[in-house]
């Protein structure tokens, strides 16, 4: 072996020795747990009942005012797909102010939405007493 061949060699094994050869693949680590797993949200009908029987309580005079809020609600949620979080927050509601809270969660063009059916279905009301 040359003296160049042999300084090769040593250079080389020093390299390898001392760490300068090519990083060692990281291993993969899982990304933690979440300690509370999350779970889908309730059902839109659930959302629709609960916020139906809320409403009924301040106009049990009206009880097919309860039918028609159930039948809004359920559309809007079915047909523009509320959250998770929105659809649990509503369904646990008992009050005005909960589900105002609650409503905040909603997107700007749910929230429209949900307002302009609610103004229609106002109006029906007053037309039909009329």
């Amino acid at each position: 072996m040359s003296l160049h061949q042999l300084r090769i060699a040593w250079g080389a094994s020093l390299l390898i020795a001392c760490g300068g050869g090519p990083p060692p693949s990281q291993p993969t680590v899982a990304p933690p747990r979440a300690p509370i797993p999350r779970t889908r949200g309730p059902s839109c009908r659930a959302v629709a009942d609960r916020m139906a029987a809320v409403i009924g309580e301040h106009a049990p005079s009206e009880p097919e005012g309860d039918i028609h809020a159930h039948a809004l609600y359920e559309l809007r949620c079915d047909t523009d797909s509320w959250t998770d979080e929105a659809r649990s927050c509503l369904a646990t509601i008992s009050s005005d102010d909960e589900a105002d809270g609650c409503l905040r969660l909603l997107d700007g063009d749910q929230r429209r939405r949900l307002a302009d059916d609610r103004a229609r279905l106002a109006a029906d009301r007053v037309d039909a007493h009329e």
